[in-house]
């Protein structure tokens, strides 16, 4: 076998190693992804809700009762504080605070799964060029024709 196939051959290995490893990588941040999605999604229509309620404290012109509670309506000034104190025990399931860290951490994986999958096309185009580049260079050296 020529050094220039040979070559040609350690580079396609070499491609393969690393698409494997991407891929790995790529499986891994897809998943992480998809995961923080999920428990996104389910705060974000919590949040809808939680500013909803918030909407409906805040406008109202009269108490509001709900479940034997009663927001008293005192007036503008302490709409904003009744409001939120309305939304937070309607929704109490809503958490601005990891609606925030799952944000960020979807820019993350997003980030991170784009990267992965981007690499992973650039190597599959080298993987064919490499290959193209073996079967030349094995023919340019009568390899492929029995030598």
């Amino acid at each position: 076998m020529s050094q220039n196939v040979a070559a040609q051959l350690g580079n396609l290995l070499s491609v393969n190693a690393d698409i494997n490893y991407y891929t790995q990588q790529s499986i891994f941040w897809n998943q992480k992804y998809e995961a923080n999605q999920e428990k996104l999604e389910v705060q974000t229509k919590l949040e809808q809700k939680w500013e909803d309620a918030y909407d409906d404290a805040y406008s109202a012109t009269k108490d509001i009762k709900m479940n034997g509670n009663v927001f008293i309506h005192e007036g503008e000034k302490h709409n904003m504080e009744k409001a939120k104190a309305y939304a937070d025990w309607k929704v109490e399931k809503y958490d601005a605070e990891l609606m925030e860290e799952l944000s960020e951490l979807d820019v993350e994986y997003d980030t991170m799964k784009t990267m992965y999958d981007t690499l992973l096309e650039e190597l599959r185009a080298q993987k064919d060029a490499d290959k193209q580049a073996v079967s030349t260079a094995a023919q340019d050296t009568g390899l492929l024709q029995g030598g």
